[in-house]
């Protein structure tokens, strides 16, 4: 075991048995003191920030992450029945090791390090902590026997139940694999996203990442719509802007567009109101902010960045003020032509002002964290990996092959970039699915590759550098992250059908306390599950930021609720760590499948498998409600709140 950078009390893991053994941390529960020997005690730190484990047994406080080391957290205090306590200034966490095992404790405070004659170590009194006598090896004395030291037994405190969460019988395998043939055979997965407006589609096996983009570094020599080069892991990626392949002008300069349209009709607007205050006549102006082609625009914009949404509640508010004045003056025109006017200066051409002033704050906004908005989607083509600058990735979605049809020769381009039409919703809903090998041109593909400093033949095109990108691909897992109750979770992205926006959600009479109701997706009711109820977290009413993520449970469709989706990744495998047994001892959490380590070790995801999220009990209930007959699930325990322990380790205040 390598020395810690810096613990406290000067401790250095050591791993190795010497005199140390004599050596023993003592610390503070309530109004208890305990001891360790120094030889299994590798670093003692602050407390660091903890992500709790739902269904977690109840003194595991969750897991953290030490310098790339995933640890389950302990709470001593609630496994010797003890009242709990928020962490203070004084906690501290104990990173011991038993039977090859590291584990991490909470402790009150630790007083000190201090020489023991271990041989003078006496038996637990009978009494001593009611059942949690086993967890103790023994009572030193000192002092004169004015302070008592009660030894912890560290092989016992951690001994856990076998772990069978990841027991998977093979019938229960090859069942699951012959579902997922069927489902592919029948349907086609895309990932959907808008471009001005537009819906269009890669398929989802093409799909290697889905990326936020920033720092290109542009190319010279190559088409307009080449934006550059953008480095992923030690590759560089050529980035293309398929607004310019599409004929279309850049998504800041349509936004521009707009904006300076909206800046020159609300000037207009003011102009016409005061004209028939002055003339007389009927005004035709809008009346409503949601209305007009800025209203409906505006209405509808989406984005990412909270500067950028900041403005635009201004900007909404704003308006609404501006055009609720507007027609009350109007109203006040027919009694009084002079009050009218006078308005029109004192209130109506401030308002005015202010939407004009908050018009050109959008701009600016907008030009600061454009890159915020748009997303890369790196596609895998014959040639060459390719990342599509696009507006805006909107779902993960699964479409029945009955409603593709390919494109009309009319509608392709001499490159044929359309491959098919989904027409989705009775043919209100069209997506367009882009074929990926006619996208970008053999010469086109000479051009990125000499600007990346490769000098290959023709037939070789795309087989050097991007094979190994490829197979460094295969090594990762693809997974969707979401936010439940602000920590974060992940799902293995073949085991998502889509993601869509809550719609409508019907309540269902004496439904399990899991689901929230029944919702209708294109024709098929669909049962919608929270899981912050499932997890025994507090609710949260739905938002704009509420996703549904459709994945299969027992046989049925199902919908996952959870506070937003952030984003689809790629990790390598190296990057996800086993679940820690102890926090799956009570056997509640088989459906978490492991720790997923992201941006290099700074965030945590718990990787769950959603065919096991739910227990026998619970996969009965929603079955009954369903008129299904319910697959077998793992039992697991009645979820407990998890309250949220934060803190810092003592590296992370030196960085």
């Amino acid at each position: 075991m390598s020395e810690t950078e810096k613990t406290d009390f000067g401790i250095r893991g050591s791993g190795g048995q010497s005199s140390d053994d004599n050596q023993v941390v003592v610390f503070r529960l309530f109004k208890e003191e305990f001891g360790i020997q120094i030889s299994n005690v590798r670093e003692i730190v602050r407390m660091p920030d903890v992500t709790p484990i739902p269904r977690s047994p109840d003194y595991v406080a969750g897991i953290c992450n030490l310098r790339g080391n995933v640890l389950p957290v302990i709470d001593m205090r609630i496994r010797f029945g003890m009242e709990s306590q928020e962490a203070t200034d004084h906690t501290r966490l104990l990173v011991v090791e038993s039977g090859g095992t590291q584990n991490s404790l909470i402790v009150d405070n630790v007083r000190e390090v201090m020489r023991m004659n271990l041989s003078d170590m006496e038996p637990p009194p009978t009494a001593c902590l009611g059942d949690d006598r086993q967890f103790l090896s023994g009572v030193i004395k000192i002092d004169n026997g004015k302070r008592l030291i009660l030894m912890l037994n560290l092989d016992e405190l951690m001994a856990v139940s076998e772990d069978k969460s990841r027991t998977q019988t093979r019938s229960e395998r090859v069942e699951t694999i012959k579902t997922a043939e069927k489902t592919k055979a029948e349907e086609e997965q895309l990932v959907s996203f808008k471009i001005a407006g537009d819906e269009y589609a890669f398929n989802i096996e093409k799909v290697l990442e889905i990326l936020k983009i920033s720092n290109i570094t542009a190319v010279p020599n190559v088409p307009e719509y080449v934006r550059g080069l953008f480095t992923i892991r030690n590759h560089l990626l050529p980035i293309l802007d398929l607004r310019r392949m599409l004929g279309l002008p850049d998504l800041i300069s349509e936004h521009f567009m707009v904006i300076d349209k909206a800046i020159s009709d609300h000037s207009a607007w003011f102009d016409s109101l005061k004209h028939i205050l002055e003339a007389g006549g009927h005004f035709k102006g809008d009346t409503d902010s949601r209305s007009g082609r800025f209203g409906v625009w505006l209405e509808g914009f989406k984005t990412s960045s909270v500067e950028v949404e900041n403005v635009i509640k201004q900007l909404k508010r704003a308006r609404m003020s501006l055009y609720s004045e507007g027609t009350e003056i109007v109203e006040i025109k027919g009694r009084s032509d002079k009050n009218a006017l006078s308005l029109l200066d004192s209130d109506v051409k401030p308002r005015l002002n202010l939407v004009l002033d908050l018009l050109e704050e959008l701009k600016k906004v907008l030009e600061l964290h454009i890159s915020e908005e748009q997303r890369a989607l790196v596609v895998e083509t014959d040639q060459m990996s390719v990342g599509y600058l696009v507006d805006w990735v909107d779902e993960v979605i699964r479409v029945p092959k009955s409603v593709i049809d390919k494109t009309p020769t009319l509608a392709t381009s001499e490159r044929r970039e359309l491959k098919a039409v989904a027409k989705l919703d009775n043919g209100e809903r069209l997506i367009m699915i882009m074929d990926e090998s006619a996208l970008v041109s053999r010469e086109t593909s000479r051009l990125i590759a000499e600007t990346r400093g490769e000098d290959i033949a023709e037939s070789d095109l795309g087989k050097t550098e991007e094979k190994t990108l490829a197979q460094q691909i295969m090594d990762d897992e693809q997974l969707v992250t979401f936010t439940i109750d602000n920590e974060e979770y992940g799902i293995r992205i073949m085991q998502i059908q889509e993601i869509n926006r809550l719609s409508e959600i019907t309540a269902v009479p004496r439904a399990p306390y899991f689901i929230d109701g029944m919702t209708n997706l294109r024709g098929n009711v669909i049962p919608v599950l929270n899981i912050r109820r499932l997890f025994g977290l507090d609710d949260l009413d739905i938002n704009d930021r509420s996703r549904i993520i459709i994945v299969d449970i027992g046989g049925n469709k199902t919908g996952l609720r959870v506070d937003s989706v952030n984003e689809v990744l790629r990790l390598s495998k190296r990057n996800i760590e086993s679940t820690p047994s102890v926090v799956t001892s009570t056997g509640a959490n088989r459906y978490m499948e492991g720790v997923c380590k992201l941006d290099g070790g700074k965030r945590i995801a718990v990787l769950l498998d959603v065919e096991k999220i739910l227990d026998e009990k619970e996969l009965e209930n929603m079955a009954m409600m369903m008129g299904t007959k319910a697959a077998p699930a793992a039992t697991k325990t009645k979820p407990e709140k998890k309250s949220l322990r934060k803190g810092k380790t003592e590296i992370a205040e030196k960085q």
